[in-house]
């Protein structure tokens, strides 16, 4: 464990902790203040009498007293739930740096068996690389981050681009603390992430737009100019007809204002989530380039934040109408909702078509904060190098980020040029399927621009093919086997169509019988040297390590080695060339008293 970031998460943790225990205290004596000065409204009134000019100004000022301890009541809310939210992301990542990951979401509704590598590698649900990584703090971004997974890119310029940034987000550690705490402090919920992705689609329609301008103006106006009669006491005729007639109006245009509400009533503090993390992208000053082009993308020509800002201030003057009050009041002297409706058609009209970009600049930043936080947690990290059109896979002291690090095994491996195959022997539990993925999972993240568990790594961009862990389906009446056939036909095609491939094998075709499956297994080897296909196969048929013979510049063997030392099994885990020459099968059945 980093010692130098678990004492600054302690920091922080005590910091938010004394700023929460610090606020929660004023709420409370603000409470008191509340109660005291709402019940000095009334007291004048038992004191010297409704008449008194005494009361009337005692009141009044009791009055203003009120409502400006409700402000400051509602700011230190705010600032209880800012600091419980940065005390729960401090506390977590302590966890975090402990090893414990069930307090972030896994992403297991991305879980999908017939992906190519994802369901092999671990990438999604319980105890895997997505939990391991996940911080985002709004959907869009953990969607992202799951696309990242799931098709992570391939093009050089573009990972250079993304290392950068996450290297230097990984500085930012208070910033990155704040944009988290603002992502968090308001909960969306995937119906209301649909609905607000959905605003940048459609298409508004107002019958009458140009008409309901000049009503806005002229009724409201007269409707004022009606209440004049009625306080000097002439008739109160012409304002209740000037009040009718606004509430004619509303009746015409209800459905539309009822579409309006369901469409954008009730986001107002999602709305406020959004604003305030754009504010945040706007307002830094970026060194890479990738964040100075996110950075671009919304603030030029006008910074999306004010706009979004109007956004929100017209939404929570719409959302006035919940008070039924309030919203009779205005709408009986203002035709407030025809006025919001007009408003937000107005906004919608001019800025919608951006608001897709926004939002998407937004995602992408909250994604890129997940992987830093992963570089700043994991100081041993390193970035690997990135090589061109020659294939090559280099890495020094590689493991498995999910492994802890006082029991994660390091291997150095290597791999040069197209057409290759490294065949991997072992027993049992000596590390195969483990090696397999902690390849898999590093050139994952490298191709996502993130940080990897190595020393030293060196690779070429390229797509992943696995077949660990194929299951068999009794919906599709598929059999084990048939499905690990239609995986190994559906690379082949691929391959030849001329594309390039990272093939990793965990003991092919398990569902027939050993002959079988040798000759099988034989004639994929060498259909897959034929193409431009670099494969890793681990296989405890050893009889297929004799085509490193039929193909010595191409097949390769390595293996884990396991040793027998005082009746007792030894594993190392290390990589090491050549054959394995120990097996375990009958050692443990043995051990364990099976035979």
């Amino acid at each position: 464990m980093p010692a130098s970031i678990h004492s600054l998460y302690h920091r922080k943790f005590e910091e938010y902790s004394y700023q929460l225990q610090k606020v929660l205290l004023q709420l409370k004596r603000f409470a008191w203040f509340r109660f005291f000065s709402f019940a000095a409204i009334f007291i004048p009134l038992f004191i010297f009498g409704l008449k008194s000019w005494f009361t009337l100004i005692l009141s009044l000022s009791a009055i203003i007293l009120f409502f400006w301890l409700v402000k400051k009541n509602i700011q230190f809310d705010n600032l209880s739930r800012r600091f419980t939210v940065l005390k729960k992301i401090t506390e977590d990542e302590l966890l975090a740096l402990k090893h414990q990951f069930s307090q972030f979401k896994n992403g297991k509704e991305y879980l999908n068996p017939e992906h190519f590598f994802s369901y092999d590698l671990d990438l999604f649900g319980e105890g895997s690389l997505f939990q391991y990584i996940n911080r985002t703090s709004t959907i869009s971004g953990q969607q992202k981050l799951a696309d990242w997974f799931i098709k992570p890119p391939l093009k050089i310029e573009l990972i250079k681009k993304k290392q950068e940034a996450v290297r230097e987000l990984s500085t930012l550690f208070e910033w990155r603390l704040d944009f988290l705490a603002n992502g968090k402090m308001f909960e969306e919920t995937m119906e209301m992430h649909k609905e607000i992705i959905s605003w940048s689609a459609l298409e508004l329609k107002l019958k009458k737009a140009k008409s309901i301008k000049w009503i806005l103006l002229i009724i409201p106006v007269l409707t004022i100019i009606s209440f004049i009669p009625a306080f000097v006491g002439i008739t109160n005729l012409f304002a209740f007809l000037m009040v009718f007639v606004q509430w004619i109006f509303l009746y015409s245009y209800w459905k539309t204002i009822t579409e309006y509400f369901k469409f954008f009533g009730r986001k107002s503090a999602l709305l406020s989530k959004y604003m305030q993390l754009l504010h945040m992208i706007e307002e830094k000053d970026f060194n890479s380039e990738l964040l100075c082009e996110l950075q671009e993308k919304v603030s030029l020509p006008e910074k999306s934040s004010k706009i979004f800002s109007q956004l929100k201030k017209l939404v929570q003057q719409f959302e006035y109408r919940q008070n039924f009050l309030v919203g009779f009041a205005l709408n009986s002297i203002f035709l407030w909702d025809i006025r919001c409706v007009f408003k937000l058609w107005l906004w919608h009209n001019k800025n919608h078509n951006k608001l897709k970009d926004w939002l998407e600049v937004v995602s992408e930043m909250d994604t890129l904060i997940s992987f830093s936080n992963l570089a700043s947690n994991n100081p041993e990290f390193s970035y690997p190098e990135i090589r061109g059109e020659k294939f090559t896979f280099s890495a020094f002291d590689l493991g498995h980020p999910l492994l802890q690090s006082d029991k994660r095994i390091c291997n150095d491996f290597e791999i040069e040029g197209w057409s290759k195959a490294m065949i991997i022997t072992g027993a049992n539990m000596a590390g195969k399927s483990t090696f397999l993925r902690t390849v898999g999972v590093n050139l994952i993240l490298a191709r996502t621009g993130a940080p990897v568990c190595a020393k030293k790594m060196v690779f070429t961009p390229v797509e992943i093919y696995t077949n660990m862990r194929t299951t068999d389906s009794l919906i599709k009446d598929e059999s084990y086997f048939f499905a690990e056939l239609k995986r190994i036909k559906g690379v082949l095609e691929l391959l030849q169509k001329g594309e390039r491939i990272f093939v990793i094998l965990d003991e092919m075709l398990k569902g027939t019988n050993s002959i079988d499956k040798l000759n099988g297994s034989r004639e994929l080897v060498r259909k897959l040297v034929e193409f431009e296909a670099v494969s890793l196969i681990a296989t405890h048929d050893l009889k297929l390590s004799e085509m490193e013979k039929e193909y010595p510049e191409k097949v390769f063997n390595k293996c884990f080695e396991i040793r027998i030392e005082n009746d007792e099994l030894v594993f190392d885990y290390k990589l090491s060339n050549g054959i394995t020459k120990t097996m375990n099968a009958t050692f443990l059945m043995k051990k364990m008293g099976i035979i």
